[in-house]
């Protein structure tokens, strides 16, 4: 990674003590706001440090059916999604901004969908963590631990209608203890809203949704849908992945990665993963 990259050659070169500098007219540079400047910096680079390590163990904790990549612009900053069975196959996307005091203080949790649940916002999008976190303890509690929160939030009874977590929609929680069947309707709502919106991408993020050709999704839902009733999941798992890694190995397959609304190199790779030289930009 760049920022880890970044820091090892931060480390290296000030390593030994640099010399006092002077400016162009011969004065020297306060020793004391130089030291000062470098401190900071080694601060800011030791935060991106381990929140890039905190990243990376977190895969341990990520739950099935949820994504998370930290951002182009900034590491304090992942963007992730939420695949939502029981909300009708929902794709909501959210953000969690860790703060420029962590790991001091702690995260804040945002939908950026449109999600109708009693500890979600509607307003704000903003995801109650207070009943995880009473009391931020640095170094004992870690930004991470909200996603299984998040991910046990559309699971669980108690975080729909249990009164000791504080609801920040206290019409999801009411509509969901006094008439479920509203609520449901509710659900498939924003369901259906989020699966409008699951292409439109946020400026910097590092997750992206990208169309792909139809005929290939309607091929592979085919073959997911396929009749092998008398055939156990490991047998069903095994045939579907023999039929697609036979069935696009002589395919060729395009290769992009956009960042915001930039176009991005797209290359044609052969079945021996040989790049086509000559292929215009396109969109990802």
């Amino acid at each position: 990674m760049d920022q880890l990259k970044k820091f090892n050659t931060w480390l290296k070169e000030h390593s030994k003590q640099e010399p006092v500098r002077s400016d162009p007219k011969g004065k020297e540079e306060d020793p004391f706001l130089l030291e000062e400047d470098q401190d900071e910096e080694i601060g800011g680079l030791l935060q991106q440090y381990g929140v890039l390590l905190e990243y990376e163990r977190m895969q341990d904790l990520l739950p099935s059916g949820m994504y998370v990549l930290p951002c182009f612009d900034s590491v304090l900053t992942w963007q992730g999604a939420l695949f939502v069975r029981l909300y009708k196959g929902a794709v909501f996307k959210f953000r969690l901004v860790l703060p420029e005091e962590y790991p001091d203080q702690g995260p804040d949790l945002y939908f950026t969908s449109d999600v109708f649940h009693p500890m979600v916002d509607p307003k704000t999008g903003q995801v109650e963590l207070g009943s995880l976190f009473p009391e931020w303890r640095p170094g004992r509690d870690f930004a991470a631990f909200a996603l299984p929160h998040l991910h046990r939030a559309f699971l669980r009874r108690e975080y729909f209608a249990s009164s000791s977590r504080p609801a920040l929609n206290p019409e999801a929680r009411q509509l969901f203890i006094s008439d479920p069947t509203a609520f449901a309707e509710r659900a498939r709502s924003c369901a259906k809203t989020s699966l409008l919106h699951v292409y439109d991408n946020a400026s910097g993020s590092a997750l992206q949704f990208t169309k792909g050709p139809m005929e290939a999704h309607d091929t592979i839902i085919e073959h997911l849908k396929a009749d092998t009733s008398s055939s156990s999941l490991e047998e069903r798992k095994t045939a579907f992945i023999d039929w697609f890694c036979d069935h696009y190995a002589h395919k060729r397959t395009r290769v992009g990665v956009a960042q915001g609304d930039a176009e991005a190199e797209t290359i044609l790779f052969d079945a021996k993963a040989q790049p086509k030289a000559g292929y215009p930009k396109a969109p990802v």
